[in-house]
């Protein structure tokens, strides 16, 4: 069984492998396994990129994650 936990968001998901499908559990105000089916429908669109085309932007205020070309493959994690 995996987690996902966003505390800003107070919102979480379980999921494990059942078969050759997910089962998941979530709850909270933010639907987290939308965002991850999401994130991965961009990805194999993109056709699959690597991940050395990841690029890591840090400043004081946030560290930005993203693939060139590609803006649905983009997360921003804020500092406070």
């Amino acid at each position: 069984m995996r987690y996902l936990f966003d505390p800003e968001k107070e919102s979480f998901a379980e999921f494990f492998a059942d078969g050759e499908s997910w089962t998941v559990r979530q709850g909270g105000p933010v639907a987290l396994w939308g965002d991850v089916e999401r994130s991965l429908a961009a990805w194999r669109d993109a056709g699959a990129p690597e991940i050395d085309s990841v690029r890591l932007r840090v400043t004081p205020a946030s560290h930005l994650y993203r693939i060139d070309q590609v803006p649905s493959l983009r997360w921003e994690h804020r500092i406070t």
